[in-house]
């Protein structure tokens, strides 16, 4: 049980086998990578297998206009969870802690925005992406799902990002495998016995994805031992967020290009 725990634990990188403590972490992060992408394809297969070919195409559809959105923001993740690495590589307990409240702060921001902007952009961007009339309605519904329940997947991302800055990237593949695997039972009941369709698959997306994110910050308030949230450390400071942006934006912008 010790040993169980030791694995989903804060891990100083610092010390041990390089080759093996690489792996260990890098390895979960490569799978979570690939388990992320399960949810538009679980959505994908069950509309077009239950409800019929054009639900399918509409849900793929909607994937490029999600990624446009999202990148600018996973990278923003990804500049956390560098910041995250160092302070705690160099057990600076006050600075980790201002760091993750002000990355829990500054994604609830985010969510706010992304949720107006998503929602008020969501059609324009689908004309942009020249798609077919005969789906546009069943993609903007879809999408529309999506981006009001937006802040599940943004807390995942950077709440994962924050684990793995701590050394801990098996605890975000566990709650994003459970998750995806909750999509799959959802995306499944929702569509059979209620008839949902795609509106179906995607509440059952944002409802896995809540999931995921309330376990990774259950789990995160659980390293009292490594940081200290309180009240101050909420408290956006604007070096703090010029710092996480000018980290995370680089990698966003990348995969904001590759999404169109």
């Amino acid at each position: 049980m010790q040993q169980i725990r030791k694995w989903f634990a804060p891990r100083d990188m610092t010390t041990g086998t390089p080759w093996k403590v690489i792996a260990a972490f890098a390895v979960p992060m490569l799978i979570g990578n690939f388990a992320q992408q399960l949810y538009n394809t679980v959505d994908s297969a069950v509309v077009g297998q239950y409800v019929g070919v054009e639900a399918f195409a509409a849900v793929n559809s909607a994937m490029p206009a999600m990624m446009l959105l999202l990148a600018l923001f996973m990278g923003i993740s990804t500049g956390a969870g560098i910041r995250v690495s160092q302070y705690f590589g160099a057990k600076d307990r006050e600075n980790l802690s201002v760091v993750i409240g002000n990355c829990l702060t500054l994604t609830a921001l985010t969510s706010a925005i992304i949720m107006v902007l998503g929602t008020i952009s969501i059609d324009p961007l689908l004309r942009l992406f020249n798609t077919p009339e005969a789906i546009f309605g069943m993609t903007s519904s879809y999408l529309h799902v999506v981006f009001i329940g937006i802040a599940g997947s943004l807390y995942y991302n950077i709440l994962s990002g924050i684990l793995r800055g701590l050394g801990d990237s098996l605890s975000a593949l566990g709650f994003l495998l459970l998750s995806a695997a909750l999509n799959v039972v959802l995306d499944l009941w929702f569509v059979i016995s209620f008839g949902w369709g795609v509106f179906g698959v995607a509440q059952a997306t944002v409802i896995a994805q809540v999931v995921s994110a309330t376990l990774a910050y259950i789990k995160l308030t659980r390293m009292k031992e490594s940081f200290e949230l309180t009240r101050d450390t909420f408290r956006l400071r604007k070096d703090v967020v010029k710092d996480i942006i000018k980290l995370g934006v680089p990698a966003g912008v990348t995969q904001m290009i590759f999404s169109l």
